[in-house]
């Protein structure tokens, strides 16, 4: 599963028992929901045995902003297949925290570390070595506080962006590299093998980029691979080398071979949120991509990007679209 942020992915769904309009047909294979994070909880799409039907969940309290202080920032977590892993940057303290929950939201260990300035904590990846997180801007700004501006966050210049190494068994502090300067806005996969880590990430203003860290040398390689706002993988390899990414930038779906270094690319009518990926066959890739675009759900075939939309499912309004978005299989529903 992919997170979505402060969410519980096993809150229980509310559905509108009439249909929704499909134009072509959904897959009978395709069996799930599309899920997004808002501001009051999560909402989205269950599409089953051709069909599709509204879905509606809760955030768990455990998770919910008002329970943790309020410049605190929390990174989108990840989830390890047990445990959802998370940051959380604290102003004026020096040091962050590395949270483990359950999927009910339930914090089982919290690790600090040190980190200076207070960075807006977005984005932590996990490998199967380490906690990846970012010390990126914007950052905390007492200064922006006291005259009320919205966001205490702003940019700072000068400041280097650095990714940070934890080691997953908890015991030390991370090791910093430095990737040059910029925003990072989303982790969408890191891995670690031969004496690396390969992190990809999505940095402002909205460019997919590759770090290779040398883990003897320090030495870090950065290189651009594609323009999108938003990304993710093929959840049955995160944490571990992939070979596809799919993500949004503008109004464009694109799907981007980091092996061939080629992409493919599907223009939607409206704008839209993050694209979730949907498995089919047991191949990394065969699946299907899910965006919500307007008043829109579009199916394509992840494999064919470029060619026509499997299914559209029509909704009677247009929905607000979330840059956190994912895939829940079919289970039980209550």
């Amino acid at each position: 599963m992919k997170p979505l942020g402060v969410l519980d992915m096993a809150a229980p769904a509310q559905e509108v028992v009439e249909p929704l309009t499909v134009r072509g047909e959904l897959p009978a294979a395709l069996a799930g929901a599309f899920v997004q994070a808002l501001p009051h909880g999560v909402s989205g799409i269950r599409l089953a045995a051709g069909t599709a039907r509204w879905y509606r969940g809760e955030r768990p309290p455990a998770l919910a902003r008002e329970n943790w202080s309020d410049d605190a920032t929390m990174a989108r977590p990840v989830c390890d297949g047990v445990f959802w892993h998370t940051a959380v940057s604290y102003p004026g303290l020096g040091c962050a925290e590395h949270l483990t929950l359950t999927s009910d939201g339930e914090v089982v260990r919290v690790e600090p570390f040190v980190l200076h300035g207070t960075p807006m904590m977005r984005a932590v990846a996990l490998t199967d070595r380490f906690f990846v997180v970012f010390d990126s801007p914007p950052y905390y700004s007492h200064a922006a506080a006291l005259v009320g501006l919205r966001s205490p966050y702003v940019a700072r210049t000068g400041q280097p962006t650095r990714i940070g190494l934890l080691p997953r068994d908890g015991v030390g502090q991370p090791c910093w590299f430095e990737v040059g300067g910029g925003e990072v806005l989303q982790a969408v996969n890191a891995h670690d093998g031969l004496g690396r880590v390969v992190v990809d990430a999505v940095w402002a203003p909205g460019v997919l980029r590759r770090s290779t860290i040398d883990l003897t040398t320090g030495e870090v390689r950065t290189t651009s691979l594609s323009g999108m706002d938003v990304a993710t993988v093929d959840d049955r390899v995160a944490g571990r080398r992939h070979r596809h990414v799919f993500g949004l930038a503008g109004r464009t779906v694109v799907r981007h071979d980091v092996v061939l270094d080629r992409g493919w690319t599907h223009e939607l009518r409206r704008p839209a949120g993050q694209p979730v990926f949907a498995p089919r066959g047991r191949r990394e890739g065969d699946g299907w991509l899910v965006v919500l675009a307007g008043d829109e759900l579009v199916v394509l075939d992840a494999e064919d990007v470029a060619g026509p939309p499997v299914a559209v499912v029509v909704l009677p309004f247009e929905p607000p679209v979330s840059r956190r978005a994912t895939w829940l299989p079919e289970r039980p529903w209550t």
